[in-house]
């Protein structure tokens, strides 16, 4: 018995002891292993994430590359006036500063309308302000009368110490591609520029209203729609623009949305803002110049290879979504996560012929739909969407579309008298 005695004394205090150092050693390794445990939790997580974040930073990475490319045609341009024999000098004693000269080749002196063969020169004396019309990329646009001929403009004028020297490389490029674009449909047409009291003056086609605002007002604050006839004139003019830029130019815009859309009380439909437009080479675009955020297509969100017009296709499907329904095809993203997580990895929008309150035809369902592809390679380019029967009804003219311009028309005056705050 005491022999008994004595051996469970012995293995109770090492049983005491080997219990004491498991607790303290569960005491010094409890932290190192929960965050052992929050390391594996996360680790599938952050390998999901890691390469879209790499990318990502790639592709804004490229940005710089894009604005190289212009970089060699800005030293080439002209730094004087005297270089332009229409030119008007102005203030012709100062020394200009880099930013001035780069702004200073943009001066014609002159102004030239599509419609008038003669060339007039201008100086600021010659426009009457008529007061802020808007904020464009890089300055203020004011509607503005040419004495001379009595005709109204708009007018943006961009103070030059105000933009730095990637500014104005897309302001550059915006000019160029408006410049080249004179024959071009649909597309807001340059009149002339000047240099004035350290500001450039650009001149160029008066419009209305945007697509944004006026749809935002027909939806929102009438709780009206916009017939189908309307969304085909839309549909029409702005694919016939993005088309002549790629077949044309060479050029693919990058940032296609309603608030680039422009409409005139005629009914005229016009694309504007090209600061972002991107050189196709081979009919892909090698460089990444980011785009408005909500319209950007899949790949050019999580990759960092060449794309073609087939991006603008899908931003063209998210726009032509907006204005038919008065609505964003996706919920409110707070994060760029959200944005790949329903862009990216999500389904593709789709407008069904009975959406909600309202109806929609079959052709038109099919054009947006198919805009709205998914797959890159799948989605058409603009010859193949000219085919659509949606785009074909609407092409040819007639009654439908002078009805539609006289409703766009229409629209776009009370949406310039009755502005309306968009930020809710």
């Amino acid at each position: 018995m005491f022999y008994l005695a004595s051996f469970s004394l012995v293995t109770n205090y090492f049983n005491r002891r080997v219990f004491f150092f498991q607790f303290i050693l569960s005491i010094i390794t409890a932290p190192l292993l929960t965050h052992v445990r929050l390391l594996l939790v996360s680790k599938k997580k952050f390998e999901e994430t890691e390469e879209k974040l790499i990318i990502f930073c790639v592709s804004e990475l490229m940005v710089q590359e894009d604005d190289d490319d212009l970089r060699l045609s800005m030293s080439l341009r002209p730094t004087t006036l005297s270089t332009r024999p229409n030119s008007l000098s102005v203030n012709g004693n100062e020394k200009a500063v880099p930013e001035e000269s780069v702004l200073r080749s943009l001066s014609t002196g002159t102004l030239k309308y599509p419609d008038d063969e003669h060339f007039y020169t201008f100086n600021s004396a010659h426009l009457q302000d008529l007061g802020a019309i808007g904020n464009g990329n890089f300055g203020t646009v004011y509607k503005m009368r040419h004495r001379e001929t009595n005709k109204l403009i708009a007018v943006k004028r961009i103070r030059c110490n105000n933009i730095d020297q990637r500014e104005q490389i897309r302001l550059l490029r915006e000019h160029d591609t408006i410049v080249k674009s004179e024959k071009g449909p649909n597309i807001v047409k340059f009149y002339g520029a000047i240099f004035s009291e350290g500001d450039c003056w650009i001149c160029m086609e008066l419009m209305d209203i945007s697509m944004d605002l006026l749809y935002r007002r027909v939806y929102d604050v009438k709780q009206s729609r916009l017939n189908e006839n309307v969304v085909g004139h839309i549909t029409v003019c702005t694919v016939d623009a993005l088309d002549y830029l790629k077949k044309e130019l060479k050029i693919i815009h990058r940032d296609v949305k309603p608030s680039n859309i422009l409409v005139d009380g005629h009914g005229a439909v016009k694309l504007c803002d090209f600061g972002i437009c991107g050189q196709l080479e081979d009919s892909v675009v090698k460089t990444h110049d980011a785009g408005c955020q909500p319209y950007l297509a899949p790949e050019r969100i999580t990759s960092s290879d060449k794309y073609d017009v087939r991006s603008d296709v899908w931003s063209l499907g998210i726009t032509l979504y907006e204005i038919a329904t008065g609505r964003f095809p996706y919920q409110q993203w707070n994060s760029l996560f959200d944005q790949i997580a329903a862009v990216v990895n999500g389904d593709p929008p789709i407008l069904r012929p009975d959406s909600g309150d309202m109806n929609y035809s079959l052709p038109l369902v099919k054009f947006i739909n198919t805009c709205l592809t998914k797959e890159r390679r799948h989605r058409p380019k603009y010859d193949t969407l000219k085919s659509f029967d949606f785009y074909q009804i609407y092409a040819k003219g007639g009654p439908e579309i002078e009805e539609a311009k006289e409703i766009l028309g229409v629209e776009a005056i009370d949406t310039r008298d009755h502005p309306i705050d968009i930020r809710g």
